[in-house]
């Protein structure tokens, strides 16, 4: 074996917590991922880390943690706490996500057709696409009372349990849908969450049947959320429109008759327009 091929297999040697989902081929740098696992450790914390709890949720030893952190530092993707030596994300970790949504026609197509769908029950309208095993919002028109997290675009949601996924999920082949459910880990974030994979089945087969999905309470007191999903020229789901709203002002059956109907027209009219526009 070859030192090469060697350094290659030692780079791909990623274990359980590597964000690579697919076989690494031989370009593949490994070091290059460590570096944006460390990032990552950030997506699901509100405080800053310090290097242990860094290591802790990536997976490397401590001595890499630090130094992949002093180094994402020192590029400014990160900043430290002088007293406390711990590390929370910077300001131009900004640049990606402006860069994506640059270039995004989706996001360009759809901002006006949410705004206009938010317009119709004062309410908060987002666009969601698929990361993995979740949907993560890319596009958020926030009510003047929706709350600050939920006008923060970025902020990933499970696929099994929520409208936007169940929703996605309902336009795709059953059993690669299936396939997703029951490789998920369906995390119980409320009593009423549901994790048993054939009720989410049954979900999912409503959804399709009705073209929008709908749930109440799986990650948020009192929320009730309706989706439907944006399609390319095949049928096959591209992103979800995703209206909440909130009980007691509504209830699940107003939502289902009334915020239903707009969620598929608003995520129809982004299907058309795209369609249109690669013409």
């Amino acid at each position: 074996m070859s030192k090469r091929k060697s350094t290659i297999e030692s780079d791909a040697e990623l274990g359980e917590t590597s964000l690579c989902t697919q076989k690494p081929s031989a370009l593949y740098v490994g070091s290059l991922e460590k570096g944006f696992r460390v990032l990552s450790a950030f997506g699901d914390s509100d405080a800053a880390l310090g290097v242990t709890e860094i290591a802790l949720r990536t997976g490397l030893d401590k001595s890499a943690a630090q130094r992949f952190s002093n180094t994402l530092h020192q590029l400014g993707y990160l900043e430290k706490e002088e007293q406390t030596r711990r590390y929370r994300p910077a300001r131009k970790l900004m640049e990606f996500a402006f860069t994506y949504l640059r270039h995004s026609s989706l996001s360009a197509i759809a901002m006006p057709r949410l705004i206009e769908a938010g317009s119709i029950f004062m309410t908060t309208v987002n666009l969601a696409e698929r990361i993995d095993n979740e949907m993560i919002y890319t596009v958020r028109i926030p009510h003047q009372n929706a709350s600050y997290v939920a006008t923060v675009p970025g902020r990933k949601v499970p696929i099994t349990c929520t409208a936007p996924g169940l929703a996605y999920l309902s336009r795709m082949d059953h059993n690669e849908a299936m396939d997703i459910v029951e490789k998920s880990e369906r995390k119980k974030f409320r009593p009423s969450t549901i994790i048993d994979v054939k009720k989410i089945a049954t979900i999912i087969r409503r959804s399709k049947k009705d073209g929008f999905a709908v749930t109440y309470e799986q990650l948020l007191p009192r929320e009730i959320s309706v989706a439907a999903p944006v399609l390319d020229t095949h049928g096959f789901p591209l992103a979800v429109v995703h209206i909440p709203a909130y009980s007691p002002g509504w209830t699940v059956e107003d939502a289902r008759k009334k915020i239903g109907p707009l969620a598929v027209e608003t995520a129809d009219k982004i299907s058309s327009a795209l369609m249109t526009s690669s013409h």
